[in-house]
């Protein structure tokens, strides 16, 4: 079994060197609301990030044209409020989107982290590109035009109306994530961890932050490491599989590994 394991961890590491982003970037949709869509083809993994004010709550419907309004009827919907994170559809007129398939609220969205500090949260969710629900909307796998809808809450986390000026419409472009693919290429080691788990930075890279998460999605240990301090101590972690996330000067990238 941990052949099999260590395998499969091995093909997630070439596949992870190997691998084409493409990204939005922080767009900028109010001035104190981004989000941004990185698109992961090989990993078929869709990462959204909603950055905005932690006393309302958040929506976004990706692909659909900037100037629709409301959008077209089941066009996808992801909201952020006081319940988590929810998957929904746009109704076309005035009302409220529906959960998706009226099944579970988060539906194939995995909710990764939503941190509030400083009156801001920020709320990192994935899905597949393609989840192979009509009511979902599928990813772009090359570079392009890009628009979507956004909202936000009219002074409230409880998910209602948002009100005439909290919502619009952006344009952007999904574009090689280039400083992406070059913070991809960190190294760790050794794999299977069992104490320190060393991690060698890029050259143009001089510190970042590590955050490891288990393999529900919750986040298990945070970390600095920089050229003097390049480890992260995972001894407390529990045997199994974890992902690591590495972020620095805006940018981020993942990547698995083993706690033996």
């Amino acid at each position: 079994m941990k052949k099999i394991t260590l395998s499969i961890v091995c093909m997630f590491f070439t596949c992870a060197l190997l691998s084409q982003t493409y990204s939005t970037g922080d767009v900028a949709v109010t001035g104190d609301y981004t989000v941004r869509f990185d698109v992961d083809v090989p990993n078929d993994l869709v990462t959204l990030t909603l950055v905005g004010p932690d006393n309302v709550w958040l929506g976004v419907s990706p692909g659909t044209p900037a100037g629709l309004g409301m959008g077209n009827l089941d066009d996808d919907a992801i909201v952020y409020n006081s319940n988590g994170l929810e998957d929904r559809n746009m109704p076309s007129g005035t009302g409220t989107p529906p959960l998706d398939n009226g099944a579970s609220p988060i539906d194939e969205w995995t909710l990764v982290s939503d941190n509030a500090s400083g009156g801001v949260i920020t709320v990192v969710a994935t899905r597949a590109i393609n989840t192979g629900d009509p009511e979902d909307y599928v990813f772009p796998t090359s570079p392009g035009s890009f628009e979507f809808l956004w909202v936000k809450g009219n002074g409230t986390t409880a998910f209602g109306y948002h009100g005439f000026s909290n919502k619009g419409g952006a344009m952007s472009s999904f574009v090689l994530g280039i400083d992406e693919f070059t913070l991809s290429q960190f190294k760790m080691y050794p794999v299977p961890a069992n104490d320190l788990l060393n991690i060698e930075l890029p050259k143009e890279v001089d510190e970042a932050e590590a955050v490891v998460y288990n393999y529900l999605g919750s986040e298990v240990l945070r970390a600095e490491i920089g050229r003097l301090k390049n480890d992260v101590n995972v001894a407390g972690l529990s045997t199994g599989l974890y992902m690591l996330k590495l972020n620095a000067e805006g940018k981020s990238s993942t990547k698995m590994f083993v706690k033996q």
